[in-house]
């Protein structure tokens, strides 16, 4: 009678630490979406400002698309840190709950080549 107690508390536990990985792999993977999303509009910005420049178009206007740019690159830089931090996360789940997770073999799969894909060392 006992062990089915531990079972279920097990189980408990085990869904949780599933439910956690889907969470975490999920914020991983949206952070990189964003990242990559930055990295596009930075890439056209630089172009229309220098467009913009080689057409000899008025100050103000680069100058505001110059700030556009900048935005960008503020925003890239925090998708940047957040990703680290999120694939971080994911790395100490995957590390706390290996027992856990052990029969998420697709799952862990995923999250394992998130983290080598994304943590920094």
């Amino acid at each position: 009678r006992l062990s089915g107690v531990f079972t279920s508390k097990n189980s408990i536990e085990m869904a949780a630490a599933v439910k956690n990985l889907k969470i975490k792999v999920g914020v991983v993977k949206r952070t990189a979406k964003e990242l990559t999303s930055y990295e596009k509009e930075i890439t056209t910005q630089t172009d229309k400002v220098e467009k913009m420049k080689a057409e000899d178009k008025p100050f103000h206007d680069i100058k505001q698309q110059e700030e556009v740019l900048k935005e960008a690159q503020t925003c890239l830089a925090d998708a940047k840190r957040r990703l680290d931090g999120a694939a971080q996360d994911l790395e100490s789940l995957l590390e706390e709950e290996k027992d856990a997770l052990s029969g998420e073999t697709e799952m862990l799969e995923e999250a394992q080549a998130l983290v080598k894909q994304y943590v920094v060392d």
